[in-house]
């Protein structure tokens, strides 16, 4: 795994390289990092290089000065100048959680960029309230050091584990916050429609951070005929730490099956897929 970094406009963004093949473009979530893929990366085969960029405030990329620097539209721009700058025209782009309307953001403003789209278990693209007293919450946790990953269900290494929290604990307190305003205010359910690359919409049954009723709604936004789904079984919220070989079996058969049949594939499920 390479681990180097890139200039996304003004800021430097830190990323995790994999493999020499066709291009992924790996996008993380809230209490998060680029490292969060590295199990999923290795998972991959070789004919597949796949890139995961640890956003601005994430990691040891550039920190922004206050919460609106760590906007749902700031975050997709920040990927937006970063895989230029890399030099990719045309890849498949995955986001998970808040990165899956970070990814719908950018798919919205460059659908000429992308291959395909994986929305992995993304977060409410409608929106959710924020509860009274939210932000005094997180300003508590994050000076307390308690923010946990909410990608570790128990079972990775330790040593990814020990990685990915020590990136989490580094998060500025300014992009928990934007990011959890960001991800409120979201309105992108409405323009799924808009969306004509295929689409895969994945999530774990056990899901109770964004919710499967979520997962599903964002899955019936999209149009028929470029949507698919696959659902896992006794899965939570991170198929792509909880069960990163199956995952990236799916999604390797997902885009094997979009250079297949083109003119079939958005309209049928993932072979595998179940519900």
């Amino acid at each position: 795994m390479k681990t180097d970094f890139v200039q996304a406009g003004s800021y430097r963004l830190q990323y995790f390289d994999h493999g020499d093949g066709d291009p992924i473009v790996l996008v993380h979530g809230y209490r998060s990092s680029g490292r969060v893929w590295a199990l999923s990366q290795a998972a991959f085969s070789p004919r597949y290089r796949s890139i995961a960029i640890s956003n601005r405030g994430a990691g040891d990329s550039d920190h922004g000065t206050t919460p609106d620097d760590y906007t749902i539209e700031k975050f997709a721009e920040g990927v937006y100048e970063a895989v230029k700058s890399l030099g990719l025209k045309r890849f498949v782009l995955i986001g998970h959680s808040l990165g899956g309307a970070t990814v719908t953001r950018f798919a919205l403003d460059h659908p000429e960029m992308l291959r395909g789209l994986v929305l992995l278990d993304p977060a409410p693209l409608a929106g959710r309230p924020l509860t009274d007293g939210w932000q005094a919450q997180v300003e508590a946790s994050w000076r307390a050091g308690t923010m946990e990953p909410a990608s570790l269900q128990g079972g990775q290494p330790d040593d990814y584990q020990a990685a990915l929290r020590a990136d989490v604990l580094r998060n500025p307190l300014e992009r928990l916050i934007g990011g959890r305003a960001s991800m409120s205010s979201l309105r992108l359910r409405e323009r799924l429609g808009d969306l004509a690359m295929p689409v895969l919409v994945v999530g774990g049954d056990r899901d109770d951070t964004v919710g499967v009723h979520n997962i599903l709604t964002e899955y019936l936004g999209l149009r028929p005929d470029v949507r698919s789904l696959h659902i896992f079984h006794g899965i939570a919220h991170s198929p792509n730490s909880e069960c990163p070989v199956e995952f990236a079996g799916v999604i390797e058969r997902w885009i094997g099956s979009l250079a297949a049949e083109p003119s079939k594939v958005a309209a049928s499920t993932v072979p595998g897929g179940s519900l």
